[in-house]
């Protein structure tokens, strides 16, 4: 089970970290298991051909860059899983916005309301629709949610064009968005349209 958790938290950073080069430390830091297991567990992910390591330098103080193999089809597959389950933890902000399920690509929850839901003073939400024509109605739909939410729903929109260029500059409060935020709705299209960010 460990090591089913161990890859997965390896996947959602490969996917979701922009701005950070990942190393076996870093992977280690942020599955909770030391380097030695990371380390085994990039080997068998490198096996089953989910991700691909290439070896930098030489020696002692060589290093791997290691990134997500799109090309073997279970790759996102499993992210798709990965990331479905995460949204059933938050199952009831799935349920205050499912309003908005068919009006967005994908919709993002994150912020304090994750981490310190008694202490969060309001509830962040990110929307990223194909085109501008979608904004009036998800302004109405947020509208009605609140008045059945005590804190403030603090919603933001972009198109696909206008986030890739937020997260490209990068925009570091929604870059962290992106890594340490839960994605409620459309997993599979915020898995594309991360595919397709140029990563700094």
């Amino acid at each position: 089970m460990e090591t089913i958790k161990g890859s997965t938290k390896i996947l959602k950073t490969l996917l979701s970290d922009l701005t950070t080069e990942p190393t076996v430390t870093y992977l280690a830091k942020e599955t909770g298991m030391s380097r030695v297991g990371t380390w085994k567990l990039l080997k068998k992910m490198q096996a089953d051909e989910i991700i691909r390591l290439l070896k930098i330098g030489t020696g002692k103080t060589s290093m791997y860059g290691m990134s997500l193999n799109w090309s073997n089809p279970v790759t996102g597959k499993k992210l798709a899983l990965a990331l479905t389950e995460d949204a059933q933890k938050h199952k009831r902000w799935a349920n205050n916005f499912a309003e908005l399920e068919d009006k967005v690509e994908f919709l993002i929850v994150y912020g304090s309301i994750l981490r310190t839901p008694r202490e969060a003073n309001d509830i962040d939400l990110l929307g990223i629709v194909s085109d501008t024509s979608k904004f009036v109605e998800i302004e109405k739909s947020i509208g009605r949610i609140q008045k059945t939410q005590l804190k403030k729903i603090h919603a933001l929109n972009f198109t696909r064009a206008e986030f890739k260029q937020e997260l490209e500059k990068p925009n570091e409060a929604f870059v962290d968005a992106i890594n340490k935020g839960v994605v409620l709705f459309g997993q599979e299209n915020f898995i594309k349209f991360i595919k397709g960010v140029n990563r700094k």
